[in-house]
């Protein structure tokens, strides 16, 4: 299935990301299934480079798995210079904890598959299905972030608008 999205005129330079944001969730969940079961297994994550490590509440990283994320696609957007947008596959394995942390720019995430658990400042936990998505706006401390499950592995999908150079993750604690 292709999916075009002609750009209008009346559309303004805010709205664009949005669309680039949506296109490109679209584009990486329709190419999801052709990715090999290597690809998607826990022990092909576990060799990718991590970027998250410990907890919130005095955990080692040894006592829960890290989150383990991957860079697919850096690209600029062409209708809003100096901005960015970059996709990447989070990985967690079961019982993996992301602690309190912000991103540098509007996160749009899609549950590939399993379920995960997500708190962000001043609003309740909430849980997230294969198939849901959410949003984290820029700036917004992202409490935890986790798999629930002790015996499946959670995928998300995470698309981040962000200004040229931006620090994608700062963690802090």
């Amino acid at each position: 299935m292709i999916a075009a999205f002609p750009l209008s005129p009346l559309r303004t330079r805010s709205q664009s990301p949005i669309l680039w944001s949506f296109t490109a969730l679209l584009a990486a969940v329709a190419l999801w299934p052709s990715l090999s079961a290597a690809t998607r297994s826990t022990d092909a994550a576990a060799s990718l480079p991590w970027i998250l490590c410990n907890s919130t509440n005095g955990e080692t990283a040894a006592s829960r798995p890290r989150t383990v994320v991957k860079t697919l696609r850096t690209e600029p957007l062409v209708t809003a210079p100096g901005k960015y947008i970059t996709v990447q596959l989070v990985h967690l394995p079961p019982m993996a904890l992301t602690p309190s942390h912000v991103h540098g720019g509007d996160v749009t995430a899609y549950v590939l598959n399993g379920t995960v658990r997500s708190e962000h400042a001043g609003l309740p936990v909430a849980a997230y299905h294969a198939g849901e998505i959410f949003h984290e706006p820029y700036g917004t401390t992202h409490v935890f972030f986790e798999n629930p499950s002790a015996t499946e592995t959670a995928d998300v999908l995470a698309i981040t608008v962000h200004d040229e150079g931006a620090t994608l993750t700062t963690f802090l604690d």
